[in-house]
């Protein structure tokens, strides 16, 4: 499938990592440019960019210091939390047939983009995954019994997401011009767009999980350091 759009959520505060991770190096780039860069792999050509009052000016250098700079829209996100961001985003590419929605402190091998393509559902949504190794405070999937068709994202569970469940990769392929539309619009008017998902699957669209061989969030120093391992950015001192 042929996706030429994404909408990267860049609005986030940081709070428990202490600095803003749009503009975090993680080696010779930010986590902003490295999702930019691996999204063209994919075929991206255009990206919505959506980011806080807070860190504006500062994504903006980062979205003109890439290559290509005029394919990339820097919108200001419309409302609280990272929901709004969302429903931001959304709204500004009404109408296209395919996109991805994505928080840029998700870490994924390079081919990430490229694969979530080849196998995307159509309408519907794909979900990158991957099998949890430890306790995570996020989101999971949850699929009807025996079946790896999706039935709803379990956001932070009581306890945590337990090792050997499938983590919800904030990496989302959304297809189907109506299917965009719809998720657009409830996640506007619901304040959550897991939710929008949620309501979307239980009403029959289609959902699957598309598995990586790596994965890791940053959300504290902690997991910075986890993410430093698995990847290996090339150039270790610019992180630092």
């Amino acid at each position: 499938m042929s996706t030429k759009t994404a909408v990267l959520l860049a609005a986030g505060h940081g709070t428990r990592l202490g600095r803003d991770k749009p503009s975090l190096p993680f080696g010779s780039e930010t986590l902003l440019a490295r999702h930019i860069r691996q999204a063209r792999l994919a075929g991206v050509t255009e990206f919505v960019v959506v980011a806080g009052r807070h860190n504006e000016d500062r994504v903006r250098e980062i979205a003109a210091a890439v290559p290509d700079p005029q394919q990339i829209e820097v919108v200001l996100q419309k409302g609280p939390d990272a929901h709004a961001a969302a429903a931001t985003g959304l709204e500004r590419i009404t109408g296209r047939r395919a996109a991805f929605v994505c928080g840029i402190t998700d870490l994924v091998p390079d081919n990430t983009y490229a694969t979530m393509t080849e196998t995307a559902v159509a309408p519907g949504v794909t979900i990158a995954a991957f099998v949890l190794e430890h306790t995570f405070v996020g989101g999971m999937l949850d699929f009807h019994p025996g079946t790896l068709n999706l039935r709803r994202i379990v956001e932070r569970p009581p306890g945590g997401c337990p090792p050997g469940r499938l983590v919800n990769i904030w990496i989302h392929h959304l297809a189907g011009g109506a299917f965009i539309s719809e998720i657009a619009q409830a996640t506007r008017q619901l304040g959550d767009y897991e939710e929008a998902i949620n309501q979307a699957l239980a009403k029959g669209s289609h959902g699957m999980a598309h598995i990586v061989s790596d994965w890791e969030a940053v959300k504290d120093e902690t997991s910075l350091g986890r993410a430093r391992e698995r990847f290996h950015p090339q150039d270790p001192t610019a992180a630092a």
